[in-house]
């Protein structure tokens, strides 16, 4: 697989200068101007899936070796495809009622989904099955702990282990938890959720101190991804019709938020322009493939997956 190696957005040029000097006091120079800076193009095209059709594609996650796993939760299918093609991968393809969530199991490529009924293991094992409440988004904090957000009732975030299927502890209410969680991603030993009261929130897993993180405005917050200099996260728009929404980019180290693509933001390569409910975000080798369910508009990007190339 050829990878397409992108920096940090610096790029280096030499800049030769020479003299000389002649009798009489005259002198000469000469030197090369440096060229000028690559640009990079914000592009945003469609990531092909030849002879799969998602249907409300949700959460995603993108392994080290170049697979994009998609909770697809219209297609009953969590898909998993190559991205050098957009191939499907059918020994990681499984079929499950309503899948929406997808995490690895640290330290291993053992991929855990989420559904309306419980969570599964790769293989389509139950690991919580018949649970009284509706999960969307899990995420590992070690080799054995997983915690999944449950948006039924008042919303909670259920800590579970992989040797049993008895919620381990609950962090809610009473911790300060005040909106249905979507998205958990776990960095740095802290989780942090998208929460769909519009903010985005820091968690320490073993005292449950909720934080709230100053990262301005959001609209229906959804999937998340860092990669260690900034946090792209997916905004839904329109809670009713998918509507308006973007891509945010927030920096770790200090908070400031940019809408890096939307309907004005980035050079769209599709047939329409604009997404339609994004739900989720991963990143690979210099790109942000965002997953597009479904909108008012009806455009074309509707159900695909979206592929942004990072400057």
């Amino acid at each position: 697989m050829k990878k397409i190696l992108i920096g940090s957005g610096f790029f280096f040029a030499a800049l030769l200068m020479g003299c000389g000097g002649g009798g009489g006091g005259g002198s000469s120079s000469s030197g090369a101007s440096s060229p000028p800076a690559t640009v990079i193009e914000k592009s945003i095209t469609i990531f092909e899936t030849p002879g799969q059709q998602l249907s409300l594609p949700k959460l995603m996650l993108s392994s080290s070796t170049g697979l994009l796993t998609v909770a697809a939760q219209g297609s009953n299918k969590v898909y998993t495809f190559d991205l050098a093609d957009g191939h499907l991968v059918i020994p990681y393809t499984y079929t499950v009622t309503n899948p929406i969530g997808v995490a690895f199991k640290t330290g291993t490529s053992e991929v855990y989904y989420a559904a309306g009924s419980g969570v599964f293991t790769g293989g389509g094992s139950s690991i919580i099955s018949n649970v009284s409440g509706n999960y969307y988004g899990l995420t590992f904090t070690s080799s054995t702990d997983f915690y999944v957000g449950n948006i039924s009732g008042s919303g909670t975030i259920v800590k579970y282990t992989v040797a049993s299927q008895t919620p381990q502890d609950t962090i809610d209410q009473t911790n300060g938890l005040t909106g249905f969680p979507s998205a958990l991603v776990t960095y740095n030993g802290f989780i942090y959720a998208s929460l769909t009261d519009q903010q985005i929130v820091k968690i320490n897993p073993v005292t449950k101190v909720i934080t709230p993180l100053s990262w301005g405005h959001f609209d229906h917050p959804n999937g998340i991804v860092i990669d260690g200099t900034y946090a792209y996260i997916a905004n839904n728009g329109a809670s009713n019709n998918g509507d308006g929404g973007y891509i945010s980019r927030v920096k770790m180290s200090d908070g400031t938020n940019e809408v890096f693509a939307s309907d004005t933001v980035g050079a769209w390569k599709t047939t329409s322009t604009g997404f339609c409910g994004p739900a989720g975000v991963a990143l690979y080798d210099g790109y942000l493939y965002v997953s597009n369910g479904t909108c008012a508009s009806g455009n074309s990007n509707q159900n695909k997956i979206l592929k942004i190339r990072i400057p």
